[in-house]
């Protein structure tokens, strides 16, 4: 019995990717001899090759798709300059789909956090604590103590958090590495100027961010904390070479100059911002372009990391969508899909248009039509000047380029839910990773505290014979009685188990206490089988619980379901994991997160 959706993927167009590598550790191949002075980075082929009728007529939309054979290419291509894929901070910022998470972690990447959630994320997803780099404007001291402890990487630009984090480290030395987050005196800026740069020109001189290199050496008089390396982030989508070109020769020359007043640099963190197009007439470098003009600048004594965003993941995501309606004003027709600014802010407040491509693999041509969202927002109009002709309702869609900074912005607007993920492996497989969102995983459902409707009404005492009347007889007493046993148990893979289990109760359904007594237990030996213990000594307790119970189960009968495990955050005396569960029936699973002792 198979619990997640599975389909090979028919390609009718091929589409050509790197060679996946030895995951983690130096990458060997050479850089292409060829002239890399400048190529112009291209939307990718992959989206083309989907075939997203069958994809939504399996799936369903809305759906993000992820190749993993496209964020493979682009680690490689990092890689090639990194020369170790742990110096690859991706940032979870970008997009934090754990799907994304946990291909990168296999591919021994690391991560950008700004938050205490994002580095919890990376961990789960299997991300190592020495590959991790925290770095946000306001810094928590206690988590740049761990992780720098625990031989993470922290970023820091704030001297006065600098000298705090400095006096809790008195006397206590530490594996991790502690960068400097730098403003360069001179900003080189975008080769083409459009309104939204200043969103995202985060190293400009008028910039929040990074330490005036000019006032460096009056604040390294107060700094005695080892410094290791520098860091510069010259912003986002940056089209321009000379930025990066200037970036990473003005840390070299100071990370010489820090050397002789005795700050042993011994890495520079380029930050990310490289630019990707959505469309074909944008101009970027490419990606083989940066890493081989970049590569040219390195020192034999220096290690280089980078944080890219848009470069590494925006490519590799794609936004399946339906038409859900054609509508017709004075001529122009609008194409309404069921996706719009709840997922793709970026594209409809900064206006930066994606890609769109037919169920042919078709760019969508050029008329006096457009493709807009479901919102009550007359600004949620995805694409402009389309022919909607040869459109109707139903037919699916593609917005490609769509990885970055979408996901990670979305929004709840007119009560739309996130859609759900697919992956498609480098097998050619497409997989459900994650299910849409319902609308009762809403935070006004499960967090909040109703209010009284009538406030006339005084407390008053209930008769405890009428609760006796009113209450479930199989709550208060006989569910007791209920139990099961493992017929079978099998280690499917790593973190990933499948239960059968019969079950015996007095009603015919498997109630909502029976279905977490048995979840709960067989995530229990799950774990402890994953850590290779024999015998249940030490305890271990759940936290929190999310369970989806939407259709009743048969009892008294065999039961099968599956449970899949994250990474473990490991902390001094426990560790924390969350346990996954899912049966047959796909509106019956949940999650179970758990705390064990070390």
């Amino acid at each position: 019995m198979k619990f997640s959706a599975k389909m090979k993927v028919s390609a009718s167009k091929s589409a050509t990717f790197a060679k996946p590598q030895t995951v983690g550790g130096k990458c060997k191949e050479p850089m292409n001899s060829v002239d890399m002075k400048y190529k112009k980075a291209n939307l990718v082929d992959w989206p083309k090759s989907l075939d997203i009728k069958s994809i939504n007529d399996q799936f369903g939309s809305p759906a993000w798709i992820i190749s993993e054979k496209q964020l493979i290419y682009n680690v490689n291509a990092y890689s090639k300059f990194t020369e170790d894929n742990g110096r690859i901070f991706y940032p979870v910022k970008t997009n934090p789909s754990i799907t994304v998470l946990q291909v990168l972690a296999k591919l021994g990447v690391g991560a950008d956090c700004a938050s205490q959630l994002e580095i919890n994320l990376a961990l789960l997803a299997g991300i190592k604590s020495q590959n991790i780099s925290y770095n946000t404007p306001v810094q928590d001291i206690k988590i740049c103590k761990s992780l720098l402890l625990l031989g993470g990487n922290v970023v820091m630009d704030d001297v006065k958090a600098i000298i705090e984090l400095q006096n809790s480290l008195t006397n206590i030395s530490f594996t991790g590495k502690l960068f400097l987050r730098l403003n360069l005196p001179e900003y080189i800026g975008y080769a083409k100027q459009n309104e939204n740069q200043e969103l995202m020109a985060h190293g400009h001189k008028s910039s929040k961010f990074g330490i005036p290199v000019e006032d460096l050496d009056n604040h390294l008089k107060l700094i005695t904390i080892p410094i290791s390396g520098l860091h510069v982030h010259v912003g986002t989508q940056m089209d321009n070479m000379k930025s990066f070109e200037h970036a990473i020769i003005s840390l070299n020359n100071l990370a010489d100059n820090l050397r002789t007043s005795g700050h042993i640099i011994t890495d520079i963190n380029l930050g990310g911002g490289l630019g990707i197009p959505f469309e074909s007439s944008q101009d970027f470098p490419s990606l083989e372009t940066w890493c081989y003009n970049m590569t040219s600048y390195k020192k034999e004594d220096l290690n280089y990391s980078v944080e890219p965003g848009h470069a590494l993941i925006g490519n590799a995501i794609t936004l399946l969508t339906t038409i859900q309606t054609i509508k017709e004003s004075r001529g122009k027709k609008w194409a309404i899909i069921d996706v719009g600014t709840d997922q793709l802010t970026k594209i409809t407040l900064l206006k930066w248009p994606h890609r769109i491509l037919d169920q042919s693999g078709h760019e969508l041509e050029v008329g006096n039509d457009a493709v807009a969202g479901p919102l009550c927002f007359a600004g949620d109009v995805l694409k402009e000047n389309i022919n909607a002709g040869g459109l109707k309702r139903g037919d699916p869609l593609l917005i490609t380029e769509a990885g970055a900074y979408t996901f990670s912005l979305s929004n709840k607007f007119n009560g739309r839910t996130a859609p759900k993920w697919l992956l498609l492996n480098a097998n050619n497989d497409l997989f459900e990773t994650m299910e849409k969102e319902s609308i009762y995983d809403e935070l006004h459902h499960s967090k909040y505290d109703w209010i009284s409707s009538d406030d006339s009404v005084s407390s008053q005492a209930i008769d405890l014979k009428l609760i006796k009347n009113i209450s479930s007889k199989y709550l208060f007493k006989t569910c007791e009685a209920d139990s099961f046993e493992y017929v079978e148990v099998t280690y499917e893979s790593q973190y990933h188990y499948r239960f059968t289990v019969l079950t015996n109760s007095i009603v015919d359904f498997i109630s909502m206490p029976f279905a977490i007594r048995i979840f709960g237990d067989a995530s229990i030996i799950s774990i402890l089988h994953s850590k290779g213990i024999q015998e249940k000594i030490n305890p271990v307790w759940g936290r929190k619980l999310n369970m989806d119970f939407y259709e009743q189960l048969p009892s008294n009968r065999k039961f099968e379901f599956t449970i899949l495990l994250s990474n473990p955050i490991e902390k001094e005396t426990q560790c924390v994991i969350v346990a996954r569960f899912k049966s047959s029936c796909k509106r019956c699973s949940g999650s179970i997160i758990i705390s064990y002792e070390k």
